[in-house]
């Protein structure tokens, strides 16, 4: 019996040097590593002894780093609900190297003779004691956890890949130090790796399903998992200039999205080109008469315009500051369950959610077109959408995430439209919001920059044109005395206007009434 316990821990020996012989963590003389010694020939001594060795785990051969660690917190994820403590078990035995404190030569038991390796971790290994822009660890795993964050998968279904300590989250629940996986992941897979806890959802919107989902090798898109798109466990910095993230993201709030969804800063291969189309917002100007386009069903533009000038739907930090309001892309658009826009489905517009439900929006269906072209029945059904708003009320917050909050610093409530806008002339002729606004840009007014109503036979509403049909580039909505000059959207489309002085067209009109 004694004789086969040996050979056990012998044959357990070797497999353990088997892993980590071709890694990163040998670093003996045989290692492959940069990092490594070129003297000492033992291979496990830096980690672990086989007598008197540290109490804190077994056959344990370092010393723990007295470093109080800044951790992840509420303030860096509005949606984080675990309750975080100092690095604890595992944790700490990983973070007497990666936190950068400990020389590796520095052993507990013995000596080593890698003298030239009284050196400590630097580069993208060294985590540092500031854990804020990496994946919180050391805290309980618990269903209640997981039933109160809502993405969260219960952990009595997580995979067997994921390895709890005493039903904790640690360094080693996805690393394994022995292994020679990238990382050191307990699976190459590394989507199979974040989709073992993390539910990622909008609604009942999976990110399986999402058009998110998607590998691309185009820069700066990950080639290898899409999660790491958005999303880097170790280290998150904005991929642009560097700066501090939250929730893990690599880019501050919607300069993220811009990196695929319009320019940012001097970052390459963007915006990316999926199935033909331009994703690129490019000026924050969606082109929404081309909101959903007949060959593709992407979300489409055309032209090429400034970018942060909206003010009323701007997402961008900076302007939200100015103008005292916080609307998020994520408020109106499912980031993890967004799907392509389907032409011939006329009941559902995937592209955009319910900001009450995070559904998939879907109209009533009386939006008083009674046409038979899918495209223009989904732009009038964009006026039930714009108005869960324009009610002059935002919307609640869904499954109480606070990270969909729309926040008021002065209590402004967006725009009151819809109560009178059925009197006005415009209502009464049924002209669609979509036919002057565009929500992702434009000016103060969300006025379009171009349009056109050429598709399907033409708009289903007057215009200036007999044929109803009509393109207009450029238009240009300038500021003048005691207010905006609207005759190149208003007297350039539907109105011959003889009023062409520079006069504000809303001195005397609004939507349609004499004021």
């Amino acid at each position: 019996m004694r004789r086969f316990i040996s050979m056990f821990v012998i044959l357990l020996s070797l497999t353990v040097y088997a892993g980590i012989e071709n890694t990163k963590h040998n670093f003996s003389k045989t290692g492959p590593g940069t990092i490594k010694s070129s003297i000492e020939d033992r291979v496990c001594i830096f980690c672990h002894t086989p007598h008197n060795a540290s109490s804190v785990a077994p056959l344990w051969n370092r010393n723990l780093s007295s470093t109080t660690y800044t951790l992840y917190s509420s303030g860096g994820s509005p949606t984080l609900n675990a309750t975080l403590s100092q690095p604890t078990g595992n944790s700490r035995l990983c973070l007497s190297c990666h936190d950068g404190t400990i020389a590796i030569n520095q052993i507990y038991s013995g000596s080593t003779t890698a003298t030239d390796l009284n050196i400590k971790i630097t580069g993208t290994s060294n985590i540092g004691n500031v854990l804020t822009d990496d994946h919180p660890i050391s805290f309980d795993y618990t269903s209640t956890l997981a039933s109160s964050d809502t993405q969260l998968n219960s952990p009595a279904s997580i995979p067997s890949i994921i390895k709890l300590q005493n039903g904790r989250v640690e360094c080693t629940s996805c690393h394994d130090p022995h292994t020679e996986t990238v990382f050191f992941l307990r699976n190459g897979d590394r989507l199979a790796l974040c989709s073992s806890c993390h539910n990622k959802k909008d609604g009942s919107i999976l990110f399986s399903s999402s058009v998110h989902n998607v590998v691309y090798s185009e820069s700066p898109i990950s080639s290898s998992y899409a999660c790491q798109s958005c999303y880097k466990p170790h280290n998150a910095k904005d991929m642009v200039n560097s700066s501090s993230t939250k929730q893990l993201l690599r880019g501050i709030e919607e300069d993220l999205c811009f990196v695929c969804h319009g320019t940012r800063g001097s970052m390459p291969g963007a915006p990316v080109t999926v199935y033909g189309v331009n994703l690129g917002i490019t000026g924050r100007n969606l082109n929404l008469q081309l909101l959903f386009d007949t060959t593709s069903g992407y979300l489409v533009q055309s032209g090429t315009v400034t970018r942060y000038v909206n003010k009323s739907h701007d997402v961008v930090s900076s302007a939200q500051t100015g103008n005292n309001t916080k609307l998020e892309c994520r408020n109106c658009h499912a980031v993890h369950g967004i799907k392509r826009d389907d032409i011939t489905t006329t009941n559902i517009i995937d592209s955009i959610v319910n900001p009450d439900t995070l559904q998939p929006f879907q109209p009533s269906n009386t939006s008083g077109y009674n046409g038979t072209s899918n495209y223009w029945k989904k732009f009038y059904q964009m006026n039930e959408y714009c108005a869960i708003c324009h009610d002059g009320s935002f919307p609640s917050n869904p499954n109480n995430r606070v990270d969909l909050t729309v926040s008021t610093a002065t209590g402004k409530s967006p725009m009151a439209v819809s109560s009178f806008y059925s009197n006005t002339i415009h209502g009464r002729k049924n002209i669609p919001c979509l036919a002057c606004h565009d929500p992702h840009g434009g000016n103060y007014f969300s006025i379009v920059r171009e349009l056109n109503w050429n598709i399907d036979g033409g708009a289903p509403f007057p215009t200036k044109n007999a044929s109803r049909t009509l393109t207009k580039t450029n238009i240009n909505v300038t500021a003048v005395t005691g207010g905006f000059d609207f005759t190149g959207i208003c007297g350039g489309t539907c109105h011959v206007s003889n009023h062409n002085n520079g006069k504000n067209c809303l001195q005397c009109h609004y939507h349609g009434n004499r004021l």
